[in-house]
């Protein structure tokens, strides 16, 4: 029995960083886990080419071990399926409120104020709708020259939108390739690079790696440690959306008759004049 682990992603990446190995060594790569006849514990395959060096590959042998200790355990691995998850508890009267809301405009109701404030139910809306829905993330006007560039906080991710020097814009985990701290932390006008603090690996505005000092990278290397970029990126009547999900549904199908609807307002020559915050006791809604 195995269980194949695939390291692909910024979650995956910090998991690594935390048990000490270097994750710009092994995305992306899949490690398979198998309990050996008569051992008790997890053994690792790891390719020569993550582990260059007998240092190294000890490293990575103690770190990937402890990785599929905890996903697969100590016992052969069985195919689960994916568990669903559910909507957190609501008091009764909140649940036979639900229907009433969505219920035609003349006769609908407004929400009860726990879907403002309950953590379980925000939680569960960061997983369900800013995790795999497409959502508004900024306006085009503040990424509209080159060098812009805004970060923004989504959960627990953190993800960083440029404007490169084509003008085009793209979205990216905030997330450092080499070791997984956070590249940026203002936003910013005028940018040439996004240069990480911690060990000053820089990115372009494109999300393509540009320097690892002080050691050398090889070109074919850098090509695969670029930042790693949202998988959605759409925009719409001025406004910048994004998408975490793999492969997510075009941004016009999911809008379906609503891009017709507000067509005559002219949304795309809109100008953006600023904005004000106000500290609420309350989520997002």
């Amino acid at each position: 029995h195995s269980c194949v682990l695939i390291i692909d992603s910024p979650a995956h990446q910090i998991e690594l960083v935390r048990e000490g190995l270097p994750a710009s060594n092994l995305l992306p790569h899949r490690f398979v886990f198998r309990r050996a006849t008569m051992l008790s514990k997890v053994t690792v395959s790891v390719s020569a080419t993550v582990a260059r060096h007998a240092v190294q590959e000890t490293k990575a042998l103690r770190a990937l071990t402890r990785l599929g200790q905890r996903y697969c355990g100590d016992s052969p691995c069985k195919p689960q399926p994916k568990p669903q998850r559910m909507l957190p508890f609501l008091p009764e009267f909140v649940g036979e409120l639900g229907p009433a809301t969505a219920s035609p405009i003349e006769k609908a109701k407004a929400l009860h104020p726990a879907f403002y404030c309950d953590a379980q139910y925000v939680q569960a809306e960061r997983e369900r709708i800013f995790g795999t829905q497409w959502f508004a993330a900024c306006h085009t006007a503040e990424l509209s020259k080159p060098g812009d560039v805004k970060v923004i906080e989504v959960g627990t991710n953190s993800i960083i939108l440029t404007c490169d020097k084509s003008g085009k814009i793209h979205a990216f985990y905030n997330v450092c390739r080499h070791r997984g701290a956070k590249v940026c932390s203002t936003n910013q006008t005028g940018c040439k690079q996004l240069v990480c603090p911690y060990h000053w690996w820089s990115y372009r505005l494109d999300g393509s790696l540009k320097s690892t000092p002080p050691a050398a990278t090889p070109q074919e290397r850098k090509s695969e440690l670029g930042l790693q970029p949202v998988p959605g990126l759409e925009t719409f009547a001025g406004v910048v959306f994004l998408n975490q999900s793999p492969n997510p549904t075009p941004l016009k199908e999911y809008l379906g008759d609503f891009t017709e609807k507000v067509k005559r307002y002219d949304l795309d020559n809109l100008e953006f004049s600023g904005k004000k915050e106000y500290n609420i006791k309350g989520d997002w809604k």
